[in-house]
Formats: C-alpha cells, sequence, structure tokens
C-alpha cells in the first residue's frame, strides 16, 4: 500500500514584497493609458 506523505509547511513562506511587484504593474498601467490618449489625440485632430 502507498503511503502519501504530507506537505511540508515548516518552509520559508516567501513574503510578497509590495513595491517591488506594483512598479512593473504601475509603468504598463501608465503607458497603456499614455498609448490611449495619444490615440485619441490623434483621431480627433484628423478629424
Amino acid at each position: 500500500m502507498v503511503r502519501y506523505k504530507p506537505a511540508r509547511s515548516d518552509r520559508k513562506k516567501k513574503e510578497p514584497s509590495g513595491l517591488s511587484s506594483a512598479i512593473p504593474c504601475l509603468v504598463l498601467l501608465i503607458a497603456g493609458m499614455a498609448l490611449f490618449f495619444l490615440l485619441l489625440y490623434a483621431v480627433l485632430r484628423g478629424a
């Protein structure tokens, strides 16, 4: 009969660092907004 070992809970849990993971998200968000506004500007200027 096969015995299953329980998952180890003594491993060190990685603490997610909020700032280092938020910076790339903010950069992508700001770049996306800038591209959107540039597209809107180009469409409205051509009209």
